[in-house]
C-alpha cells in the first residue's frame, strides 16, 4: 500500500431483530473505528444471503436468530464460513450452555447484549485478529460461581486458588491459553503457571482431565460448563 494511501474500513453485517438496535449499531461502528456495515438484517435468510453476498471479515449476530431447527444461526456461519468470517454472537442473557456450545462452534465473541454499544468495538477488533472477546459480564459470573461452590466440593478442587479456579473455568470453555490470559489480563505464562499448579492439585494427567474431574465432582455442571451450586440453597 502506498504511503499515505487509505486503509480499507474493516467490513461487518449484522443481524439483530431490532431495528432501533442496528441503527445504533450501524451509526458507533462508522465513528471512525475503522469499520464499515456493509449489510444489515432482521431475518435469518436474509443475513444469510449478506454474509454469503459480502463475505464480511465479522458479522454481528443476536442469538434470537435460529434456523428452522431452531440452532443460532450465529453458530452456524461460524461453521460454514470456517473463519472467512469470525463472528461476534449477541445473547440477551448470560448463558453459560450457549457460550460453551458457541466456542466450539469457532465463534470469536460472545458479548451480553446489555454492555453491547460499550462492547462491540473492542469485541470486533480482537476477533478480527483471530483472538476471543467474552463479556466481562460473563466471566464475572463464571467467576462468582465457582467461588460460591467452592466450599463443600472434592478437596482436590478445594485446594485450588481463586485465581486458579477461574483458569479452570475458562479452560472449560474451551480457550487457549493465549485467550485465557486476554480475559484475565495475565501472561501467557502465567497461564501455563496457573495450569501447571491446576493438574498437580488435582492430580491430573492434562487440561482435559482437569475439567473431567471438575465435571464429576459437580464443581462444573455437565454438559452446560455450567459450576453447580452443592448442598441447600
Amino acid at each position: 500500500m502506498a504511503a499515505g494511501e487509505a486503509i480499507p474500513a474493516l467490513r461487518v453485517v449484522v443481524g439483530d431483530p431490532d431495528r432501533v438496535l442496528r441503527a445504533k449499531l450501524r451509526g458507533l461502528l462508522h465513528m471512525g473505528n475503522g469499520f464499515y456495515v456493509v449489510g444489515e438484517a432482521g431475518a435469518t435468510q436474509a443475513l444469510s444471503d449478506l454474509v454469503v453476498r459480502h463475505r464480511p471479515r465479522v458479522a454481528v449476530v443476536n442469538a434470537a436468530l435460529r434456523l428452522p431447527g431452531g440452532a443460532e444461526v450465529a453458530l452456524a456461519v461460524a461453521a460454514q464460513t470456517r473463519n472467512r468470517t469470525q463472528v461476534v454472537l449477541v445473547s440477551e442473557a448470560l448463558d453459560e450452555e450457549l457460550l460453551g456450545r458457541a466456542l466450539r462452534e469457532g465463534v470469536g465473541g460472545f458479548v451480553h447484549r446489555e454492555s453491547l454499544l460499550e462492547e462491540i468495538v473492542p469485541a470486533i477488533r480482537l476477533v478480527s485478529a483471530g483472538h476471543t472477546f467474552i463479556s466481562t459480564s460473563m466471566i464475572t459470573l463464571l467467576r462468582d460461581r465457582i467461588a460460591a461452590v467452592t466450599a463443600g466440593v472434592d478437596d482436590r478442587l478445594a485446594a485450588l486458588t481463586r485465581r486458579e479456579a477461574e483458569v479452570l473455568a475458562l479452560v472449560a470453555t474451551g480457550l487457549s491459553n493465549a485467550g485465557i490470559a486476554e480475559k484475565l489480563g495475565i501472561g501467557a505464562g502465567t497461564v501455563r503457571s496457573h495450569l501447571a499448579r491446576i493438574l498437580t492439585k488435582l492430580k491430573a494427567a492434562n487440561r482435559a482431565h482437569a475439567v473431567g474431574i471438575a465435571y464429576e465432582s459437580g464443581f462444573i455442571a455437565g454438559g452446560s460448563h455450567r459450576p453447580r451450586a452443592r448442598g441447600p440453597a
